[in-house]
């Protein structure tokens, strides 16, 4: 399983309507989810298959800011 998170410009629910459809379809509406309430908006998608281009393409091309931000598990004493 790959978990990606990401830095995103995406303020609120209003601005999920372009990119919902899409990322159900690829991830499953369960796999992805938005922190709106952190200043970075954060968005976490877990994946069967590392998916980092295919998520910033699809914020991108809706007009969105996308940066990964890098990670590890022993941050998070898993």
């Amino acid at each position: 399983m790959n978990i990606m998170i990401f830095k995103t410009s995406v303020q609120g629910q209003r601005d999920l309507i372009s990119i919902r459809p899409v990322m159900d379809i690829l991830f499953g509406e369960k796999n992805w989810t938005f922190a709106f309430e952190d200043v970075d908006k954060i968005l976490r998608v877990v994946s069967a298959v590392p998916a980092v281009a295919v998520v910033r393409h699809i914020l991108m091309n809706n007009g969105f800011f996308c940066e990964e931000l890098p990670y590890s598990l022993d941050d998070f004493s898993v």
